[in-house]
């Protein structure tokens, strides 16, 4: 089976997903590039694809809502 790995990380601040060496965004928060990677992969899988999303995320990079209080 055919595999894909789409790349989610913050270039210059922007938030972007890469794949194949091109990218696609921006995207205005870390979720919102995340929830396009997964829709995007699940396409991918639908149309016969091994699909993965890979999550870079920088100490720097702006993390909005992070939770610093786990219950």
């Amino acid at each position: 089976m055919p595999e894909v790995c789409y790349v989610v990380d913050v270039v210059d601040g922007v938030w972007g997903i890469s794949l194949n060496g091109k990218r696609f965004g921006p995207y205005s928060s870390l979720d919102a590039a995340m929830t396009a990677a997964s829709a995007v992969a699940h396409k991918a899988e639908v149309q016969g694809y091994e699909a993965s999303v890979i999550i870079n995320t920088p100490e720097d990079a702006p993390i909005e809502n992070a939770v610093s209080d786990v219950a």
